[in-house]
């Protein structure tokens, strides 16, 4: 079933403790939240020689009154505001007055925004109302109320706003806001928490008492949902440092992950890694530093075996040039030969090479001698040339 009925949200005179759960506003500022169009906040102020704006925070919650607060409900009041604006006073106007009565307003909601389940409205008071100015500054003033015409939806006996249609945002003595509300910012500062600054309720909970874990978690989980609170302000007000909730998770991870840090500090001291140096960098060039002056010592070892296994200049020389079928065997077999071998293992991979007999008998082609007679004579012009063989019988 649904209906509309007009009314303003404000706690029906029941005395009730609340807590305070704020959720961090610094990012939420005066700027952050833009003036609905046609808004010229300068000309607000004019003439006003002790301007305040404000931003309150109204997250999805249930009233006090029981009554389930929708983001769409939410949704519709930023809407109103960011298109026509709305009138805020100091508490609500009578119903039957709506009609006919006029009263100054001491508060302009300029500006709205929703971020999530949470809607920001961004009001300049009024240069008349001079006394709310130092009520909100002395934090004596610091919660609004509704009022309007909700859509209301009942549901397995709840009640549920799926809509609003608002006709003004108001002022509220303390603890009297039906809502969830709190001022997060007053000319652009953040208030702090702890006292410093604006409080919200924690809804028939009485401060905590007589509650179970199993209902603080739900709580907190609800509250982390919409935003309410979050994981740093829950760690900072228990006084908790990353790394012990990192540890209480996970010990092995948090072990693991000190140990790497550990090795990646003494490795930038060893590598003299400071400043904007990339470690990453460093390392790699000192790798290729290592890896030229390791080939360069291999090298040295074979080119001294070279010289006392190969006793023919003619294979040093052609050892070394791949163009050449030994050259070319040499180059294949050289890969196996790494920095890190030692001295006999090196000589070891020589001698497996120079004992094949592919190599063998390709070192043995340079000692064979051409065969004489065969090729140049030596150029002797005295040879006889033109004469013929004649065979006769003996």
């Amino acid at each position: 079933m649904t209906y509309s009925m007009l009314c303003g949200e404000m706690a029906q005179g029941k005395n009730e403790f609340f807590q305070l759960f704020g959720n961090i506003a610094g990012e939420m500022r005066i700027e952050d939240v833009p003036t609905a169009p046609g808004v010229d906040v300068n000309e607000l102020k004019k003439g006003d020689d002790d301007p305040l704006e404000v931003v309150v925070e109204i997250p999805a919650s249930k009233s006090k009154r029981g009554w389930n607060y929708t983001a769409n409900s939410l949704k519709n009041i930023v809407e109103a505001v960011n298109t026509q604006t709305l009138n805020g006073f100091l508490g609500h106007q009578k119903a039957e007055d709506v009609s006919n009565q006029f009263l100054p307003p001491v508060t302009h909601w300029v500006g709205a925004k929703m971020v999530g389940e949470i809607a920001y409205f961004r009001g300049v008071v009024d240069a008349s109302a001079k006394d709310l100015k130092r009520w909100i500054r002395s934090k004596r003033i610091r919660q609004v109320s509704i009022f309007g015409i909700p859509k209301l939806q009942r549901v397995a006996g709840e009640t549920n706003v799926i809509g609003y249609d608002p006709m003004s945002i108001d002022w509220t003595p303390l603890d009297r806001a039906g809502m969830n509300t709190r001022i997060v910012a007053m000319s652009g500062e953040m208030w702090d928490l702890e006292g410093e600054g604006p409080e919200g309720e924690l809804e028939n909970y009485e401060g905590g008492a007589g509650m179970k874990p199993e209902d603080v978690l739900n709580a907190l989980k609800e509250m982390l949902g919409n935003k309410q609170i979050t994981f740093s302000m829950i760690a900072g007000e228990m006084g908790l440092k990353p790394e012990q909730i990192a540890s209480d998770i996970d010990a092995e991870w948090v072990k693991n992950l000190t140990e790497s840090v550990d090795k990646l500090q003494k490795v930038e001291e060893a590598l003299g890694v400071s400043g904007e140096m990339d470690v990453v960098t460093v390392a790699n060039e000192a790798a290729k530093a290592l890896e030229k002056q390791g080939n360069a010592g291999v090298e040295k070892i074979i080119g001294e075996m070279m010289e006392t296994k190969i006793k023919t200049e003619n294979v040093r020389k052609d050892i070394s040039n791949v163009e050449t079928p030994i050259g070319k065997l040499w180059s294949y077999h050289s890969n196996s030969i790494t920095a890190d071998m030692t001295k006999d293992q090196i000589e070891g991979e020589m001698d497996s090479f120079f004992n094949d007999g592919v190599v063998k008998n390709i070192i043995n082609s340079y000692h064979i001698d051409n065969p004489a007679g065969l090729g140049n004579t030596g150029g002797n012009t005295n040879t006889p040339q033109g004469l013929k063989t004649k065979r006769t019988a003996l």
